[in-house]
């Protein structure tokens, strides 16, 4: 059994993330609350209600500006509160949920990255799915030593949001959660089915704390571990709360 060590959400594409003590999963559905807001580059394409692929969109491989925000997050039935601020200062406070307050993020972005982008930023949101690299209603899993190795191998922080998973649990073994694929999960009445390794790109260089970029981290994986894939998908099929210290169960 696997204990869940930590939970997060991505509330806005390639911002920082807001750890959880629980989650309420459903079946067929993503992570709650993930990437259900994203920025985009100035493309005309880009509208509420529509998903498009990460290039559309601010993203800390591209923007590594995006490190330097820190972003808190005070989310509840009728409101979606982003509070940013830099070195202790509060830069803005704004509710997503309204129209206005996407104008205002809007705008402080396009102050953020002047000159940097093709057009005007906009902020939109899907009601329904994510703005995730993957359209299918998919949640992403990875292990604690997994995490732990590709810090001690690149000398840099174990950090999860590196890497942008919903859920940590402990593991022993670097990678070993590569062994649930095709195998059934259960974290008390909540069933997933694992699907596929998650393949990483050079978003991983870019240090999610500092905005540091650094050398070709797909190229080290690969010499070091014969692979460039870190994390598991996993599709929710039945639905419940999960929480901190919940153990994961493999199936028979």
């Amino acid at each position: 059994m696997f204990p869940i060590s930590q939970l997060w959400r991505y509330p806005v594409k390639g911002l920082s993330g807001q750890p959880l003590v629980s989650a309420n999963l459903s079946a067929g559905a993503h992570f709650p609350g993930d990437r259900k807001y994203a920025i985009s580059t100035g493309n005309a394409k880009v509208v509420d209600g529509k998903w498009l692929n990460k290039a559309f969109f601010l993203q800390l491989m591209s923007y590594e500006v995006l490190a330097g925000i820190d972003c808190n997050f005070n989310m509840d039935q009728t409101r979606e509160m982003i509070i940013l601020s830099c070195d202790g200062k509060q830069l803005l406070n704004a509710n997503m949920r309204s129209d206005t307050g996407r104008r205002a993020i809007s705008k402080f972005f396009d102050g953020l990255l002047d000159g940097q982008l093709r057009g005007s930023a906009k902020m939109v949101r899907l009601n329904d799915g994510a703005f995730t690299d993957t359209q299918g209603p998919l949640i992403s899993l990875g292990g604690s030593a997994s995490l732990t190795s590709f810090g001690d191998l690149t000398l840099t922080k174990p950090d999860s949001q590196r890497f942008r998973l919903n859920i940590i649990f402990e593991t022993s073994t670097p990678f070993e959660e590569a062994a649930l694929i095709n195998k059934s999960l259960a974290v008390g009445d909540v069933r997933l089915d694992v699907i596929d390794l998650i393949g990483r790109c050079a978003a991983i260089d870019v240090d999610p704390e500092t905005g540091e970029r650094g050398p070709n981290y797909l190229k080290i994986m690969e010499e070091a571990f014969g692979h460039t894939a870190l994390g598991i998908f996993a599709r929710v099929t039945q639905g419940g709360t999960i929480s901190l210290g919940d153990k994961l169960a493999v199936l028979p």
